[in-house]
This record gives structure tokens, sequence and C-alpha cells, in this order.
């Protein structure tokens, strides 16, 4: 199970392979599933004169990838990292400002699709026309990651010779940095500069595989963003939570993770509504579980990523 390895490549024409390779497109991941197929299935639901099944048949039939990837920059301030076509194709924009940073912003259409290979011991399993979700997550005392969940096009799993180990090039992607006071050192939201624990919000596209006449593929067509966060719990001439809920105001987030120019990640999210909030013992500590809305202003402005 260990001996896998993921490629990816834009396609230049949605469907149509555009062969990643080993020394130009290796991913580096964890945590990678590569479902063998996902399907639904109809009942033929016979009529006989005795007991039993009546058998099944596929449809809708298509491929699931899922996967991490660390959280970190490219190394230089203005170069896009490594993941920046996979975050696309989850429905972000890129905006490359030379020598200074690259942000991506949620989009409503147009998003880019992928081909992904993902070999595991010998074997091939190929994902075209792909597009995805993904989550945040940014925890004390552990290394950020996005977890990325992909659907798109199947076809059979064949026997294939892994690329040679020396032919793997995972040089764009730069070690991350474990989130706590030295290495994230700006957390706030609502206005507090709260002591956080836990920190993450899903972008939550709406993933659907149509399968209809004339036309098959993944559909993404809609995005309903929502977010936790594990704080102290703070005073109320800090911020009085419940009456935030209670009036439904909307404020902002904010985290800044890393210190060194080209491996600094920020997430803004300016419109955010408090849903939920629950008290929690950690370590005798008196902890504020906060759920939230992630809300567009404008449109296509809930979330900004910006690599530094």
């Amino acid at each position: 199970m260990k001996k896998m390895l993921l490629l990816v490549k834009r396609e230049v024409t949605p469907g149509v392979d555009p062969i990643p390779t080993a020394g130009a497109n290796a991913i580096l991941v964890r945590a990678f599933t590569p479902e063998l197929v996902t399907a639904e299935f109809v009942q033929r639901n016979l009529l006989r004169p005795y007991k039993g099944n009546s058998g099944s048949m596929a449809v809708g039939v298509h491929r699931r990838f899922q996967f991490e990837i660390e959280l970190a920059g490219s190394g230089t301030a203005g170069t896009a990292p490594a993941w920046g076509d996979i975050l696309q194709a989850c429905g972000f924009s890129e905006t490359v400002t030379a020598g200074q940073s690259v942000q991506y912003l949620p989009v409503s259409e147009g998003e880019p699709t992928l081909t992904m290979y993902g070999y595991l011991d010998g074997l091939l399993f190929k994902l075209g026309n792909a597009k995805g979700t993904v989550s945040f997550q940014t925890d004390a005392k552990t290394i950020p990651v996005m977890k990325f969940d992909f659907i798109g096009t199947y076809s059979d799993g064949t026997d294939a010779v892994q690329p040679v180990n020396s032919t793997v090039d995972y040089s764009k992607f730069k070690q991350p940095q474990t989130v706590g006071k030295i290495n994230t050192p700006g957390f706030t939201i609502f206005g507090v500069t709260a002591c956080m624990q836990a920190f993450g919000f899903d972008v939550a596209n709406l993933l659907a595989w149509r399968e209809l006449v004339n036309c098959a593929g993944p559909r993404s067509p809609d995005r309903q963003p929502k977010g936790t966060a594990m704080i102290e719990l703070t005073t109320m001439a800090q911020k009085n939570w419940g009456r935030t809920i209670v009036e439904s105001t909307v404020g902002a987030a904010q985290l800044i993770h890393g210190t060194v120019a080209g491996n600094i990640v920020q997430v803004d999210l300016p419109q955010i509504q408090i849903t939920s909030a629950a008290l929690q013992d950690q370590e005798g500590i008196a902890m504020l579980n906060l759920g939230f809305d992630i809300n567009p202003n404008t449109g296509d402005d809930e979330i900004a990523l910006t690599v530094k």
C-alpha cells in the first residue's frame, strides 16, 4: 500500500488525456485512496414463481480519488505552488502577482478539469475529466493539510510498470511548517485574537456524476462552504458569542501560517456567520467549539487564499 504514486495534469480539452509524466506531474500526497469503481444500481425486479434476487445493473459508472496535500507554498513569492492546478479544479481562480503573491478566489464557472493517474504497486487506475472539492485543516501541533475529493470518468484498471523512482520529481513541493505560536503568527475571528486549537473549513462543492443521453460527466452546480474553530473560551468583554449567534452577526476570520517568504499562506474569510457554539473540556481548560457558515458578499469572494 505504500508503493503509490499520483500523477496529475491539467486537461486542455475536458475528457482528453494529456498524458501526465512522473518528471513533470508527480504530486506529493498522503492518505491516497483511488476507488476501483463508483456506481449506482437499478434493480430488475423480475416476477418469477420463486423467491430470490432478480439482479441489478450498474449505471452512472465513474471513479473517485481522495488524497491529502500538505499546505505549503512554492518557496518563491509570486510563483504558483505545485498544487495550484488541483485547487483550480476545485472551483478557484489563480492570480499571480510576480515576485509578490499568488491568490486563489472561488469561481462559479469555468474551472478546469484534470487527468489523474493513480499507481498502486504495479496497478494503474486513471481518472479523467476530473472535478473536485477541498477542505482545509490547520490544528495546533500538526501539519496543515488540504483534503481533496475528485470524481471523474471510469476506465478499467491495468497492470502497468510504475515509473522508475529516479524519474519521479517532487522538487516543486516544499516542506510545510507545523501549526503553532511560532509558525502561525496570525489568527483572528470576529476581531478577537483568540488562543486557537483548531481551525478548518470545507469548500463543500456539490459533486454529481450526470449520466444522460448525449451527456455524461462530473458537475459541480453549487457550493455551501462551512467551517469550525476551536478556541479557548473568552471573556464576555472580549466577545459575547451567544449574542453573535442570536443577532446573526457577520464577521471576518483570518489565518496567517508560515514565516518565510514563499512559504506563507494567508486565509481570509471576510463574511462568516456563527451558527453553533459548544463548550468543551480540554486538559481542564474551557474551550469553545464554533461552527460557522462562509458567506459571499458580492459573489465569488467568500474565501481568499493567498500564498506569498
